[in-house]
């Protein structure tokens, strides 16, 4: 019995951080930081360095120190306000802990900050990438698809995750069939990302849907223009049966009318 309960507290013990983990990988959706994806000098007019503060955001929403992350990348942000990456985690970590509305400024925030470093560097494919992903987290999925199409066009190496979340963006547009080409491609550069497999079933069965839809469609068009035809038919037939008829009757009258 002793062994069965030392056995039972020691799973708990490995599950129990496998799941804190968990949660923050689905939470954080993005590649780990990059200085080229960044933004901003990351240096405060106070002298203050915003990346340290970011990199304490970092560790802390890692760990769980949700709370502790928001006030670091506050404090990033306010000493670098281009800074980017670090409005972009700002809004995760607020979101994380509920504060909905200031999620959605740090996002829209970050959206201003990747644009001007988009348009400072144009080839800059994990700006791009961020400034996509920021679009997704405020549902405007047809910016984003147009970011994450640069950040792939831009891209110096393929990269499985810049396509899958291309293909998540074409998915929430209804877009099917652009969503499994994007992730056929995610799957051919890494055939492990399951993420990627599971969308796949989802998009070609939108595309499948997307076809059945087409085909009714068209066969009532079909139909309907049949049945428009029908009744052209039956309509110039029966205006002739009417002319013939009144034809007849003008002769008969014509022909037993009195002479003058």
């Amino acid at each position: 019995m002793r062994a069965a309960l030392l056995t039972f507290v020691i799973l708990l013990a490995f599950v129990l951080p496998q799941a804190g983990c968990s949660r923050k990988q689905s939470n954080q959706n993005a590649k780990q930081s990059s200085s080229d994806a960044a933004g901003g000098d990351q240096q405060g007019a106070a002298g203050g360095d915003a990346r340290a503060f970011f990199d304490r955001g970092i560790d802390a929403y890692k760990n769980d120190r949700d709370d502790e992350a928001v006030e670091d990348f506050k404090h990033a942000v306010e000493l670098d306000p281009d800074f980017a990456e670090a409005y972009y985690r700002l809004g995760i970590a607020q979101h994380v802990v509920g504060q909905e509305d200031e999620s959605k400024k740090s996002f829209e925030q970050a959206v201003a900050a990747y644009e001007k470093l988009t348009d400072r560097e144009p080839k800059n494919s994990d700006a791009f990438y961020f400034l996509g992903l920021c679009y997704e987290r405020l549902d405007e999925y047809e910016d984003a698809v147009d970011a994450l199409k640069d950040a792939v066009k831009t891209s110096e190496k393929d990269d499985d995750d810049k396509y899958y979340e291309l293909a998540l963006a074409q998915y929430k547009l209804a877009h099917y069939d652009e969503s499994v080409a994007a992730l056929n491609k995610a799957l051919e550069i890494n055939p492990d990302n399951f993420p990627a497999q599971d969308l796949l079933e989802k998009a070609k069965a939108g595309a499948s849907r997307v076809a059945e839809m087409r085909k009714h469609e068209e066969q009532l068009l079909k139909q309907k223009n049949a049945n428009a035809n029908s009744n052209n038919s039956n309509g110039n037939s029966n205006a002739g049966a009417n002319t013939n008829a009144n034809s007849a009757a003008a002769n008969k009258n014509a022909a037993t009318s009195p002479h003058d």
